[in-house]
């Protein structure tokens, strides 16, 4: 079924209703990116502050912790 089928069986405002939908999905999707990559940017910059701030309260040991799975 080509663009034309469908224009004439349903009319054209069916089609550029089906248009803009996917109009409207594409610029969320292209609005999304910038948002999860500053979310992921911020996550890192977190886990490393994270990270020092630990390492700078707690006292330092020369003992090796095991870490198994079955805690």
């Amino acid at each position: 079924m080509s663009v034309f089928d469908v224009v004439q069986q349903h009319g054209p405002w069916r089609v550029a209703g089906f248009v803009a939908a996917l109009a409207v999905f594409l610029l969320l999707h292209l609005l999304r990116w910038p948002l999860a990559l500053g979310a992921r940017v911020l996550l890192a910059a977190q886990s490393g502050l994270d990270q020092r701030i630990t390492n700078a309260i707690t006292p330092d040991t020369n003992e090796r912790v095991r870490r198994t799975a079955h805690v």
